[in-house]
């Protein structure tokens, strides 16, 4: 068996081969050593928790034994209400929390995070590229609001450069946006649909609300999936489908009521709206990534040859 000497790693003194398994002081300069990696003081290693956990003093909101302290207000829905947040910590992180309303049914959130669970646990071709454009969840619980009584709270990961939602885009225009954007949308959308009906899944609540845009890479991220539902209905998959041309309708109208197209919409894409929007059987028919196709045919058509066009969240003039 070779011999093995312990030397001090500040003065190069022999320590003696308890060194191996415990922490000792050198004889020589008062060193504490130990030659194992897995062992720490207990008081350094509660100074360093204690450091850890130095914001929890400011936050607001505890849930899934972290705490998170609220930034700003994002919106509000009808069963929850939509905050930014950072995990307090030694690891800050950024966060989106859902905190449901007084009265919203129990569950209801810890329902969502199950269907977000199995959207990202899916295997199946595109998985990698597609979970990535789905709302991550992090944790859910419970936690005491202002007013002392426990609300529910999701928390998901914050989608980094998400300005806000389509409907926030037409509040800040307050008229049509330029349909060659409502193009982009609208297939952005559909890519994802593609690959979640493919997986049996509907969402059943697209609207402006449950859509979030991403200006510099022209992306749009579908959120609210606690209605969503996996029976692969294409029924509900082709009202996905005419709920999202509605949206679109909505981002091609002047009025906030019901959407009445702007004279600058072409022709092709108010027929593909028109139809899409009330031929539930056209719908079913075409499946998301036919329809995805169809709309790049009729853009080609009003637009010509497809171009990236830089777009603003809020009007420029």
């Amino acid at each position: 068996m070779t011999p093995l000497t312990l030397l001090c790693p500040q003065c190069g003194s022999p320590l003696p081969r308890q060194a191996l398994w415990r922490i000792v002081s050198c004889t020589y300069c008062g060193a504490d050593v130990t030659h194992s990696e897995d062992l720490v003081r207990a008081a350094d290693f509660h100074a360093a928790y204690v450091r850890s956990r130095s914001g929890d003093a400011t936050a607001d909101i505890a849930c899934g034994g972290q705490y998170y302290k609220t930034i700003a207000h994002l919106g509000a829905g009808g069963s929850a209400s939509v905050s930014l947040a950072n995990r307090s910590g030694a690891m800050p992180r950024r966060v989106v929390l859902k905190i449901a309303h007084a009265g919203t049914p129990a569950g209801q959130l810890a329902r969502e995070k199950a269907i977000l669970d199995r959207l990202q646990a899916d295997d199946v071709p595109g998985a990698a590229y597609f979970t990535q454009r789905l709302p991550q969840a992090v944790a859910v619980g419970s936690s005491a609001s202002a007013d002392g009584r426990q609300r529910e709270v999701l928390v998901l990961r914050h989608p980094t450069g998400f300005w806000g939602s389509l409907a926030d885009v037409r509040l800040a225009y307050g008229r049509a946006i330029d349909p060659r954007h409502a193009v982009w949308m609208w297939r952005r959308v559909l890519e994802v649909l593609a690959y979640v009906h493919a997986s049996g899944w509907s969402h059943g609540r697209l609207s402006p609300e449950h859509l979030l845009v991403h200006p510099a890479d022209h992306g749009v991220l579908i959120i609210g999936w606690s209605g969503a539902t996996r029976r692969h209905d294409h029924t509900a998959q082709a009202r996905d489908l005419m709920q999202l041309a509605w949206a679109m309708r909505a981002m091609l109208s002047h009025s906030a009521g019901k959407p009445v197209f702007s004279s600058t919409t072409p022709a092709p894409l108010v027929r593909m709206l028109e139809r899409a929007s009330l031929d539930a059987a056209w719908c079913a028919s075409l499946g998301a990534e036919g329809m995805r196709q169809a709309v790049g045919g009729a853009a080609k058509d009003a637009f010509g040859p497809a171009r990236f066009i830089d777009f603003s969240p809020t009007p420029t003039n």
